[in-house]
C-alpha cells in the first residue's frame, strides 16, 4: 500500500505534537503544513521532511497552489471550528479520501458527520471520555467488550496497586490473561516486559473472566 501524501492545515501544538510523535520517514511520502504565523512556520521548518507553506485557510488560492488530487489525507487543525469544517469541505470537493478535523463544539462536529464531510475528533468530549474511562476503571477494572469467548478489560494503575512500579514481565496473569497494551498517557504501545508501571498507566487485558484483575489489584 501506498504511503499517504498529508495535508496539515493549522500548524498548532496539535499538529507540532502530532509530528513528533509521527515517524514521517516511514509512514508518509510527504507531509505538507500550512499555516499563516510565521513563528509556527519556523517550528515545522526544523522538524525536517516536512514542506511548510505560507498561507491562510480561509483563502481559497493556497488550495489551488497544492497538487489537491495527490493527497490521501488531510487534517483541519486551526483553532477554529468553523475554518476546519470549511476545510473539510473543500477538502470533500477534490476527493481526499481521509478526512479529519479537529472541534470543541459538538454541535459542529455532528453537522461535519452528518455531512459526511470527514471524522470529527471532538477535544473536549474526548478528553471527558478518557477521564471518565480512567476513573471507571480505578477500583475494580473495567469489561471495555469481548473478543470472542474472551473479555477487554482496563484496567487503571493507581499507587496502592501491587504491582506499581512493577516490570510488566513480573505481572504473571497465569493462563487466564494476557496485557496486549499500554496507555501511558502519552501513547498507546504494545508492552515490552521491562516496561515499568506507573501510577496512571492504563493496562489493555485480554482475559477469560474478570478475575485476573484481582492479580493486578490485589
Amino acid at each position: 500500500m501506498a504511503r499517504p501524501r498529508i495535508l496539515i492545515i493549522g500548524g498548532g501544538k496539535v499538529a507540532e505534537h502530532l509530528l513528533t510523535l509521527f515517524n514521517i520517514h516511514e509512514e508518509a511520502e510527504e507531509v505538507i503544513v500550512v499555516d499563516k504565523d510565521p513563528r509556527r512556520r519556523s517550528i515545522f521548518e526544523k522538524i525536517g521532511d516536512v514542506l511548510v507553506l505560507e498561507g491562510d485557510a480561509t483563502d481559497i488560492g493556497i488550495y489551488n497552489e497544492i497538487n489537491m488530487k495527490d493527497i490521501t489525507v488531510i487534517l483541519a487543525l486551526t483553532n477554529s471550528d468553523e475554518v476546519n469544517l470549511m476545510v473539510l469541505a473543500i477538502a470533500k470537493s477534490f476527493n481526499i479520501p481521509i478526512r479529519i478535523g479537529r472541534f470543541t463544539d459538538s454541535k459542529i462536529a455532528e453537522l461535519v458527520s452528518s455531512l459526511g464531510l470527514g471524522i470529527p475528533i471532538v477535544q473536549p468530549v474526548v478528553v471527558a471520555n478518557i477521564i471518565a474511562q480512567i476513573i471507571s476503571s480505578i477500583s475494580n477494572g473495567k469489561v471495555i467488550g469481548n473478543v470472542g469467548e474472551d473479555k477487554m478489560l482496563m484496567v487503571s494503575i493507581s499507587e496502592a496497586d501491587p504491582v506499581a512500579e512493577s516490570s510488566i514481565g513480573n505481572v504473571d496473569l497465569g493462563e487466564d490473561g494476557k496485557i496486549i497494551l499500554l496507555f501511558d498517557g502519552l501513547k498507546l504501545k504494545i508492552p515490552e516486559p521491562s516496561d515499568i508501571l506507573k501510577p496512571g498507566n492504563i493496562l489493555f487485558i485480554l482475559a477469560r473472566n474478570e478475575e485476573v484483575i484481582r492479580k493486578i489489584k490485589g
